[in-house]
């Protein structure tokens, strides 16, 4: 069987790293320093960094621009703060941020269009491959955006991390009495402080969003998704026997509605009051707030 041919070779690596390829790897597989400037030159390698390509494309996805950026950085480099956030999850796609990436501070990288953070250290257990990149893991992840976030964008990213069962505590306690007074640390004491929102037990962002109502405004936290009398409900305050739904598009189906009501007249029978939300509402946190309080204390007396 005959040698394969250095452009199949070069497809076949650069499709398990999103596209992207260095000049080191391209050496390193005895491709002349004649043949790449040649590739470059008729268009089969798009510079993206000084030394990192594109193969044979000139459109790039998200993830090969973050690993051409951590490629760009040097063999220690690991993708981190938001471009990690998104990665794992953890901030929302539809930000368009900067590529960031953490180097250890001796490097002298700093490609054009990367925000580098030389950091004193990066421990390996805070490190890993995600879609074939080295990342941040989420729990570092979050340590680092707390000390570029505000404290309610921190708090978002901790609790997503939380929700998807990615957020090591005890590390990012570690974490924080390591560096106690950088920036975010105290953010992150009283994130720490704070019990877990039950969020993993949520469907919608608008049952999150009644969570956090009652986290930031001091109010008893719900049973969530939980049956109640044959009927699962979406919010259940069992002691004042209060329910609340948090109601989406679907409930706007005469079909749906009927039921709805059905639902609500039995359990109103058995002595619960439901009180429905839709988007609008929910959305109005002071309002919410002020209401469900005084619900519940009606409910008390």
């Amino acid at each position: 069987m005959g040698a394969i041919p250095p452009t199949a070779a070069i497809s076949e690596l650069a499709s398990r790293q999103h596209g992207v390829v260095t000049r080191r790897q391209l050496i390193a597989r005895r491709i002349p320093s004649s043949t790449i400037s040649r590739w470059i030159r008729v268009g089969y390698l798009q510079p993206l960094h000084k030394g990192v390509y594109a193969v044979g494309h000139r459109r790039t996805s998200r993830e090969a621009r973050w690993l051409a950026g951590v490629l760009a950085c040097g063999a220690r480099a690991s993708l981190s703060h938001g471009a990690a956030g998104q990665s794992r999850g953890i901030l929302p796609l539809r930000q368009r941020l900067a590529v960031h990436v953490s180097v250890p501070r001796r490097s002298g990288a700093d490609p054009d269009g990367v925000v580098v953070h030389r950091v004193r250290s990066l421990d390996p257990r805070d490190v890993s491959l995600h879609h074939g990149i080295p990342t941040t893991t989420a729990t570092r992840t979050v340590w680092d955006l707390a000390s570029v976030l505000t404290p309610l964008q921190t708090r978002r990213a901790f609790e997503q991390a939380e929700k998807l069962h990615l957020l090591d505590r005890p590390r990012l306690a570690a974490l924080r009495a390591a560096v106690p007074s950088r920036r975010g640390a105290a953010v992150v004491r009283q994130l720490l402080a704070e019990a877990p929102l039950p969020l993993d037990a949520t469907r919608s962002r608008l049952e999150e969003l009644v969570l956090e109502t009652c986290r930031d405004h001091g109010l008893p936290l719900p049973a969530v998704n939980v049956p109640v009398r044959g009927w699962e409900v979406d919010f259940l305050w069992e002691r004042e026997r209060l329910i609340v739904e948090a109601d989406g598009g679907d409930h706007f189906d005469p079909a749906q509605r009927e039921i709805d009501n059905r639902r609500d007249v039995e359990l109103g029978q058995a002595g619960f009051l439901v009180r429905r939300w839709g988007t609008g509402p929910v959305t109005e946190k002071h309002g919410i707030a002020a209401e469900l309080a005084s619900l519940l204390g009606e409910r008390r007396r």
